[in-house]
């Protein structure tokens, strides 16, 4: 079977070439076509990689050159009414194959499964994507990013509503047929309405973790400008029918989801389990600690309990380290404050002071009425949407989280209930 490779490139000339490289050196008896759609490059990429290409791939190697920018999306559509595989397998310049790379992805493609992705890490070996999630207020993210790369995790099978477009691959009809990429996009989402889209077709989507690719991600300048406004042309075209999923793709591994008073939702180790953690470790030392964490990397109690044991050890910035990796998993104003008084400005970390005093400020709560109010709303009718689904998982909660949610001085004084299990009027 014939797989198309199209590499959409803007610049970054030796990204660029170190891609190809990878796909060369990883792919060998493959049957591969290798499409770069320059768009509209301004370094040396479109004079560099014609030979290059060639002699890597030989005559299934081409460039297309695009007069200028015309974008992500615009850009893969010509890749892809250009390629003659039967695969289409859509790839950033930022990305590095490994071996082995492509049968699990071709071999995913069982039953009513449309597009299938890798796992994508980053160069430390990190996980960065084995799909993509959403909460409850439709923000994205993806799932279990900075695990270990390596965590039993990511192997298990779980249903997606999107996965990410920087290594993406599906049937050259089935994109063609969806329309491809939809263009009304600047630069991001065109990834995700393609899903949405696959999936209002009756086709499901699939990670193959046996695949490995490592990823720079967003290397190319500007990647993020644009996502206000593309999130609200996804919602007006796929609203309808996307679903938040984050707590229902926790749950399934045995994990809570959290809220705080900012709206910001992350996955954590419920109660029980961390309960049991911290207490089988609790005469450890940092070393032991740090495995745990590697083992159980949402203990959310841990990542303090690692910065205290390193602070006790002499090994500020290793505490430093564990202070940060923890936010990475959640917004935790525990590991803010310690991190704060960590770095105060003296001494070997005081570099880090500023940093540290910008992430407490960032994870306190709000105080303004008018924003207290608003976050009240939203999470009231994210309720009422999540009980008008049946999701009754979802209602309570978020119900428990409007619970402990401050309030404005007004509502304070109404004392209307909020508590788990009610369901008052204006909910």
């Amino acid at each position: 079977m014939r797989v198309s490779v199209i590499i959409p490139a803007w610049n970054l000339v030796e990204l660029t070439a170190a891609c190809l490289r990878s796909l060369a050196a990883h792919s060998a008896g493959a049957d591969l076509e290798v499409l770069v759609v320059d768009n509209g490059s301004t370094d040396a990429t479109p004079e560099a990689l014609p030979p290059l290409g060639r002699e890597l791939f030989g005559p299934g190697f081409r460039l297309l050159r695009m007069p200028e920018n015309l974008g992500f999306a615009r850009a893969c559509n010509a890749g892809g009414q250009a390629a003659t595989g039967e695969m289409l397998f859509f790839l950033n310049n930022d990305t590095l194959c490994t071996e082995g790379w492509l049968p699990p992805l071709l071999g995913a493609f069982k039953g009513r499964v449309g597009a299938v992705g890798p796992r994508l890490l980053y160069p430390d070996g990190r996980l960065q994507h084995c799909g993509i999630t959403f909460s409850p207020f439709f923000r994205v993210g993806h799932l279990y990013e900075f695990f270990p790369g390596d965590h039993p995790v990511i192997n298990r099978p779980r249903p997606l509503q999107a996965i990410t477009g920087a290594a993406l691959m599906l049937p050259a009809q089935l994109f063609r047929e969806a329309g491809g990429f939809f263009e009304g996009y600047r630069n991001g989402y065109e990834d995700m309405d393609l899903c949405l889209t696959l999936m209002a077709q009756g086709r499901k989507l699939a990670v193959a973790p046996e695949s490995r690719i490592i990823h720079y991600t967003s290397a190319t300048p500007g990647r993020f400008v644009h996502d206000t406004a593309n999130g609200e042309l996804l919602m007006r075209r796929h609203g309808k029918h996307l679903k938040p999923d984050l707590h229902l793709l926790g749950r399934l591994d045995g994990y809570a989801m959290r809220l705080d008073a900012g709206l910001s939702c992350w996955l954590e180790l419920p109660e029980g389990p961390a309960q049991e953690l911290s207490a089988a470790t609790a005469r450890a030392d940092g070393d032991a600690v740090a495995e745990a964490l590697t083992r159980e990397p949402l203990w959310r109690a841990g990542w303090l309990r690692l910065m205290e044991l390193r602070e006790a050890e002499g090994r500020p910035r290793e505490a430093l380290a564990a202070g940060m990796q923890g936010l990475r998993f959640f917004p935790a104003p525990e590991l803010a404050a310690r991190l704060q008084a960590l770095t105060q400005p003296q001494g070997e970390l005081a570099e880090f002071a500023k940093d540290a005093a910008a992430i407490a400020a960032g994870l306190a709560p709000p105080t303004d009425p008018a924003r207290i109010a608003a976050n009240r709303a939203r999470l009231k009718a994210a309720r009422r949407d999540a009980y008008s689904r049946g999701d009754t998982a979802l209602a309570e909660v978020l119900s428990e989280a409007l619970s402990g949610q401050p309030q404005p001085e007004s509502a304070q004084i109404a004392g209307k209930p909020t508590g788990p299990g009610c369901r008052p009027a204006d909910a």
